[in-house]
């Protein structure tokens, strides 16, 4: 049966600002699924075996390091990520409540929305469907396990697109998958020096 294999979220959370990091999180949780037939949910699918080598059962890659002409009719879901919309908390981004610490320091935070698509492509347009509810299944029943080691404040698959013709790789078919999360991003700020320590008087008098 399908289960979950995460990623330890020690390593992850600070580094959730840069969307490249979810890209490649995503692409981790789907290699880890294609990696043995006992993980994949349909029968008919379970011989796209993910390896890391060139004759590979089915292509899990990034936009960045796709080249349509390696697909030919091979399986793939290509992760590909989408804008970010920033959603403020507070006055200027300070937190919420005392956004001072003991030593003075101002601490700020804000929300992002985002979002990435998971391009599942086959070879026709039956083979890309049933990729393409695969992934959005794995994708949306691991919902808790992802949004939780993620530290993400939400977690969705948005939307399971219609099946459609790949123009950059002939006779291929793709199903997009839309995943929408959302996570907060703090930071402190913590002067060296004083703000008008580098202020001439003459360049003042001289106004």
């Amino acid at each position: 049966m399908p289960q979950f294999i995460g990623s330890d979220p020690s390593s992850l959370c600070s580094l959730l600002p840069r969307a490249v990091t979810l890209t490649g999180v995503f692409r981790d949780i789907l290699t880890r699924h294609f990696i043995a037939p006992t993980q994949i949910e349909n029968p008919i699918l379970r011989d796209l075996i993910w390896k890391n080598t060139d004759d590979t059962g089915i292509l899990i890659e990034s936009v960045h390091n796709w080249k349509p002409s390696t697909t030919e009719k091979r399986p793939a879901v290509i992760v590909k990520r989408n804008a970010y919309q920033n959603r403020p908390r507070g006055i200027g981004d300070l937190r919420m409540g005392p956004h001072t610490d003991k030593e003075g320091f101002e601490h700020f935070v804000t929300y992002w929305e985002g979002s990435h698509t998971l391009f599942c492509l086959g070879g026709s347009g039956a083979q890309a469907d049933l990729l393409g509810a695969e992934v959005q299944r794995h994708m949306m029943q691991f919902k808790s396990p992802i949004q939780v080691s993620l530290d993400l404040l939400s977690y969705r698959v948005l939307q399971a697109g219609p099946v459609a013709e790949l123009e950059e790789a002939q006779e291929n078919f793709v199903v997009p998958i839309t995943i929408g999360y959302a996570y907060e991003e703090r930071w402190v700020v913590k002067p060296q020096v004083p703000l008008l320590s580098n202020i001439s008087l003459s360049m003042i008098l001289e106004c």
